[in-house]
């Protein structure tokens, strides 16, 4: 079995720090209660640059790890039964808290619409693209491209046919969906409207789970499963790939600049990832980096949950103090991160254990 490479717990929980902070920046931005002062400037140079978008390297983060790390997690499993079952064991109990969590606050503390059964269980299954339903929780899009990985992995570890083959069939396959012409996919919208938004999605989704796909490709090389010049040449025909998907986007959506910031904020995650991954053995060990990486996944779920709301509910308070508002909030999703981890992921890691031993 591989060793646990700890720097990549390291980014992990570091990456979901930087998503929180960079939500809750952008909180008091919406709020206007950080004009002149630090926290304005800080949020112009980190949030609102026209080139980059910090949490998005955070994202594009995740996704190289997930590709990184998921696909020997399921040759360690050994069988389809087994993965499927300790991902849904892995992602849907926090998932599940934090959507339930969410529509309760919605719904008795404040003046947005009525979450209801129907909407709630519409993003349960993450169908709300798909049936053009409001989304509770905003996290929730990066969730769907990682279970459209995960149904990619049993393809990606076929062990009759070569690893190369199957990468290559796999990316082609996601690489095809940012080629749909736009006026095919306005077509398809005149004649069956739910396959046109069904089109658009994959569309828009191809460019992040191709970064998912890499990390899987950095896997190769970086643990000599491939040959180095195999590896560098499919690294570099699948970057090709990802700049062609970000691009076709910024066509797509013309003038929006979000697809070129994505791009930008995924060089800057490429160029973080692999010199992490370079210093690995450099780094020491570090037990509040780890405890940030244990958590990263509840933190990333709840923290627009529970964090805007007592963000809000704070800055009403002390409105000349946004960064100490910030503060305790970060603080706060923290502690409550570590619960959550405590009390339902790590028992239900062990109960998805217990079932496919």
């Amino acid at each position: 079995m591989q060793k646990r490479v700890l720097v990549l717990d390291y980014l992990r929980g570091l990456a979901a720090v930087a998503v929180v902070f960079g939500h809750f920046l952008l909180e008091t931005k919406v709020q206007n209660i950080s004009s002149h002062s630090i926290l304005y400037n800080l949020t112009e140079f980190l949030t609102f640059k026209r080139y980059w978008y910090y949490p998005f390297i955070a994202v594009h983060v995740f996704f190289l790890i997930s590709g990184f790390v998921v696909p020997k997690s399921y040759e360690n499993d050994g069988s389809v039964q087994k993965f499927f079952i300790k991902r849904i064991f892995r992602i849907y109990p926090s998932y599940f808290v934090a959507l339930i969590a969410t529509t309760l606050i919605i719904n008795l503390f404040t003046r947005e619409p009525f979450i209801g059964t129907k909407q709630f269980l519409i993003n349960l299954f993450f169908l709300q693209d798909l049936l053009n339903s409001k989304t509770i929780l905003a996290v929730a899009w990066t969730l769907l491209i990682e279970w459209k990985f995960y149904l990619l992995v049993p393809i990606l570890s076929l062990s009759k046919i070569s690893s190369i083959f199957t990468y290559f069939a796999c990316s082609t396959f996601v690489f095809s969906w940012c080629l749909i012409p736009i006026d095919l996919i306005h077509y398809i919208d005149t004649k069956i409207h739910i396959l046109a938004v069904l089109c658009n999605i994959l569309t828009d989704q191809s460019p992040h789970l191709l970064i998912v796909l890499l990390g899987t490709v950095l896997a190769k090389g970086y643990l000599e499963l491939w040959s180095r010049k195999t590896a560098t040449i499919v690294t570099l025909i699948t970057l090709s790939a990802i700049f062609f998907a970000f691009f076709r986007l910024y066509v797509k959506y013309e003038p929006s600049d979000v697809s070129l910031i994505h791009l930008n904020s995924f060089i800057c995650a490429f160029c973080i990832f692999n010199f992490a991954y370079a210093l690995r053995a450099k780094i020491p060990y570090i037990s509040f980096l780890k405890w940030l990486g244990d958590i990263s996944y509840a933190l990333y779920i709840i923290h627009l949950t529970l964090g805007k709301y007592v963000l809000n509910f704070i800055i009403n308070y002390i409105p000349n103090y946004p960064i100490s508002a910030v503060c305790i909030t970060l603080c706060f999703c923290l502690v409550v991160s570590h619960f959550m981890h405590l009390l339902i992921e790590t028992r239900f890691i062990r109960y998805a254990k217990k079932l496919t031993a």
